[in-house]
């Protein structure tokens, strides 16, 4: 694949100290269409996707556009083409790869693209954009504890200037990122569905009566930077119980089993508390070595770490509505496969048991299977 990032390159070694805008524009970002890329703006038979959806993209926008491709949302040229579609985007486009603040500027961009054409891209936050929305720099690319910094943290004018440019309150750059939901409900009838990035329980659910509240309340945590649910365990930029039922309170009294269904319980109450009729959840923060399920389809894991920093792959979740029966088909997108989203442990299963050769799963799989599924 020839990647055209040069102009990309150029513009970011040009970043002012006092945080203007990257002069970024689309064709910054323009890859070529892989051969077996799936990039187009329909299924194949023909009817527009209903929801498309795309995990951690850590500062990696060469990664990112081949992923909006996968959805059929942007063209060759990073343009958007997705006509009226909606895309969500659930967080951590910051932090890990070299190129954060170019990646959101372009990801603004087509905000701005989509809305024009009729369809959505929605932003969400993630745990590492509230990071650098509390002058957290740890994971910057080039940051160095020793104060030597390099990277996109030096060529921005390093730790002074990034926090600056982020602060929620007066940065030019964290006051538009504040501005970004931490939960959206999208997609029609059975594809209806609550994205996030990590998880939302069932304590807040309740607590803040629905999505548009609980949005609200996260944006004026951040603002005072306190407050309950940006807590770095049980908030919902953090949550990791349902994907990993390890983490859930008790797991180790009571076996994986045992508090995977408590947690799948919890999911499900949630999702009823959260209101707005929708059926499962959608989240990234927890990567996983393919786009998968938990909870009987539930939970929908989208984080397979695609960024470059993790040496990953571009992937996607699309969610289409039936013509005939309404019924939802959810699938999980690579380059060159489009498959229906597996149960995370029943595919780990088929690579235990040789089913599926070590060589078709990604990197880690092996390791990333113990530790989610035992």
């Amino acid at each position: 694949m020839a990647v055209l990032i040069t102009a990309l390159l150029l513009h970011y070694a040009q970043l002012s100290r006092r945080s203007r805008a990257p002069e970024t524009t689309l064709q910054s970002f323009a890859v070529e269409a892989d051969n077996g890329s799936n990039g187009r703006a329909t299924d194949v038979n023909g009817n527009m996707p209903s929801l498309c959806a795309i995990g951690d993209m850590h500062g990696d926008p060469k990664h990112a556009v081949r992923a909006l491709q996968l959805c059929g949302a942007v063209d060759a040229d990073g343009r958007w083409s997705g006509g009226t579609m909606t895309v969500v985007q659930v967080g951590d486009v910051f932090d890990r790869g070299n190129a954060s603040i170019p990646l959101q500027y372009y990801l603004w961009e087509l905000c701005d693209q989509a809305s024009e054409a009729g369809g959505e891209l929605k932003l969400l936050l993630g745990n590492h954009e509230l990071l650098n929305l509390q002058s957290q720099v740890f994971y910057v690319h080039g940051f160095s504890r020793g104060g030597m910094h390099s990277g996109e943290l030096a060529e921005f004018g390093g730790v002074q200037a990034w926090r600056q440019a982020l602060d929620p309150n007066r940065g030019a750059i964290g006051m538009k990122i504040v501005q970004h939901d931490a939960l959206a409900v999208r997609g029609r009838g059975a594809c209806r569905t609550l994205f996030l990035h990590a998880g939302l329980r069932l304590a807040a659910a309740k607590a803040y009566g629905g999505v548009a509240e609980l949005n609200e309340a996260v944006r004026s945590q951040i603002l005072h930077n306190r407050g309950e649910l940006l807590d770095a365990r049980v908030g919902p930029l953090w949550w990791r119980g349902y994907a990993r039922p390890s983490y859930y309170p008790g797991a180790g009294g009571v076996g994986l089993a045992a508090a995977e269904a408590a947690a799948c319980d919890e999911l499900a109450a949630a999702l009823e508390a959260a209101g707005d009729g929708a059926l499962r959840m959608a989240v990234g923060h927890n990567i996983v070595p393919w786009v998968s399920t938990r909870c009987g389809g539930l939970l929908q894991m989208i984080d397979q770490g695609m960024s470059g920093a993790y040496g990953g792959r571009p992937a996607a979740w699309r969610c289409d509505l039936d013509a005939h029966t309404g019924e939802a088909d959810v699938r999980a997108l690579y380059e060159g496969v489009d498959e229906p989203v597996p149960p995370l442990c029943d595919r780990c299963a088929e690579l235990q048991q040789r089913k599926l050769r070590m060589s078709d799963a990604p990197m880690h799989a092996a390791s990333d299977c113990a530790e989610y599924c035992g």
